[in-house]
């Protein structure tokens, strides 16, 4: 009967020769029928019990919320199964988290962040959703659910809390009493939050009275006291200290000079990694825009942006923020094109290392041994420096996507500055008031390198 297509009157009469032939029919049923795209296989394989192979085949016709609902009603008991009930519990919640990420990612490539995390929540993925809600810029909702689900979130938590400080203390915002006040008392919420805080008052612009009221209310000494403090420091050695006290002081430039004369030091050796030079280079990013624009402090303010672009650079490559890792290495490349400075890079190095990322990602692209050859020297700097992982930097991996993402672009044409193409969803001016990028790319920028792509020394605030 099977062989004349006869499967209904097949299956009707197998359980009386077994009903281990009959599961077996069935499932050849199933087979062939899933193999035309027939819709008809799901009776067949909710009669079984067989729960993956159903997965499986509405997964591969991207139809994820049904199968969720296969997997949701397995894991209710509506849907039996021959495995025993030890085996099967398991099972099916390991199905039933391997779904939901395939659909919280599914959201979250549509721009619909909150989704996404909605689904990661359902399995008491915690880390998995706030990464979500972080790399959808939805900062707001991201800390009031990071509050309320309390020590599970902190990590997060704190990291998101960290990007609304900055998103209120970036010019024009500081002529805002209560913005500024908001930043400090968002950074205060925070445990361990005394750099933060620094970095907070340094970036400050106002008059020795204003910023002494600030520092007062962080918790910080006056700025004569932090120059006395800094001085202190340097004798004893602890440079991070030292250069956080003089940016803190009436003499930011000073924490300018220490810093980068150590940063030159370290990337002229051999051993040093990104994890070992982005903590002093972080903080020097937040010296006062009034002072890091002044004509004097060209070259050491041409330093500082080759530095972060770098160091960025391979920030970028860490995360996978895979559409501005170019954008990095030639605004780097750049700079020390045009400006004259001391900084212990070559624009051939970076070539190199840029062109080894490449090869890494699209191998496509290098289809001769030799090229693969050439480059694979780059290839392991690039690795021994990113080698070590930031904290929470395993959930914040991946490209952000804002709402709208997917969106046609807007009437008003905004070519982006990174790749000459049309700008798709959200887009982001820079200070000229001419240039563009997406916002996707703006907020991952910001994330790796404080300082705008223009090259000018001004933050740039996508938040």
């Amino acid at each position: 009967m099977v062989e004349l297509g006869q499967w209904e009157k097949a299956l009707a009469v197998a359980p009386g020769v077994s009903m281990k032939y009959w599961k077996k029919l069935m499932q050849r049923r199933a087979d062939q029928l899933m193999a035309d795209d027939n819709d008809d296989a799901i009776p067949y394989c909710i009669a079984t019990g067989d729960i993956k192979k159903l997965v499986s085949f509405f997964t591969s016709r991207g139809q994820l919320l049904e199968a969720l609902l296969i997997v949701q009603g397995a894991c209710e008991g509506n849907i039996r199964s021959p495995q025993s009930s030890n085996n099967k519990n398991r099972f099916v919640f390991s199905l039933l988290h391997h779904v939901c990420q395939e659909l919280a990612e599914w959201y979250f490539q549509d721009g619909c962040s909150v989704l996404a995390a909605c689904c990661h929540l359902a399995v008491d993925n915690i880390q998995s959703a706030m990464a979500s809600l972080i790399r959808g810029n939805e900062l707001e909702l991201a800390a009031c659910v990071g509050l309320v689900l309390g020590e599970a979130a902190n990590q997060s938590t704190a990291y998101c809390l960290e990007l609304l400080a900055r998103k209120y203390m970036t010019a024009p915002t500081w002529t805002s009493v209560v913005l500024r006040e908001l930043s400090a008392d968002l950074l205060q919420m925070i445990p361990d939050n005394h750099v933060l805080l620094a970095k907070l008052c340094a970036f400050h612009p106002g008059s020795a009275a204003e910023i002494n009221q600030l520092h007062q209310r962080c918790g910080l000494p006056s700025q004569d006291e932090c120059a006395d403090l800094a001085v202190a420091a340097a004798a004893d050695g602890d440079l991070f200290s030292a250069v956080k006290f003089h940016l803190l002081s009436s003499e930011p430039e000073l924490a300018l000079q220490m810093g980068l004369g150590f940063l030159k030091e370290q990337l002229a050796g051999s051993d040093w990694t990104v994890d070992s030079v982005q903590p002093i280079l972080d903080l020097l990013s937040y010296i006062r825009t009034d002072r890091l624009v002044l004509p004097r402090l060209t070259q050491e303010r041409s330093e500082l942006l080759i530095l972060c672009g770098y160091i960025g650079g391979l920030l970028a490559i860490r995360r996978s923020y895979c559409s501005i890792v170019p954008a990095l290495y030639e605004f780097t490349s750049q700079l020390l094109k045009r400006r004259e400075v001391g900084v212990p890079l070559q624009i051939q190095q970076l070539s190199a290392e840029l062109e080894a990322w490449r090869a890494a990602t699209q191998p496509d692209r290098s289809d001769n041994a030799a090229a693969l050859t050439s480059c694979s020297a780059a290839r392991v700097t690039v690795a021994t420096k990113i080698q070590l992982t930031e904290p929470g930097a395993l959930v914040l991996v991946g490209p952000d996507y804002v709402t709208g993402s997917n969106l046609p672009s807007h009437s008003d044409l905004h070519p982006s500055c990174f790749t000459g193409h049309r700008i798709q969803g959200p887009v982001f001016l820079l200070e000229d008031n001419k240039s563009a990028i997406s916002l996707n790319d703006a907020l991952m920028w910001a994330k790796v390198n404080p300082f705008s792509p223009l090259g000018t020394g001004l933050r740039i605030n996508p938040f």
